[in-house]
């Protein structure tokens, strides 16, 4: 499971980082950019359940890039 929440993550970062310099992204899009920010928060939820500290990601990385989607203006 933390394989996925790892590759989820990464995946949505990338998206972000695309969309911050102005390429093509798929976090352009209103569905998948609320469909990320969503799996955000579950992620953080999980890390957050999981019993001590994930070794594949970490849950402040993943805050991070939450506070960051939502300085971001949301696609209409």
């Amino acid at each position: 499971m933390q394989k996925n929440l790892q590759r989820d993550f990464r995946d949505i970062r990338t998206e972000y980082d695309k969309l911050i310099a102005g390429q093509m992204s798929e976090l352009s899009k209103g569905d998948e950019f609320r469909r990320a920010s969503l799996r955000l928060r579950e992620i953080t939820a999980l890390l957050g359940a999981a019993q001590g500290p994930s070794p594949l990601i970490v849950r402040e990385e993943v805050t991070l890039l939450i506070e960051r989607l939502n300085t971001v203006t949301m696609p209409a």
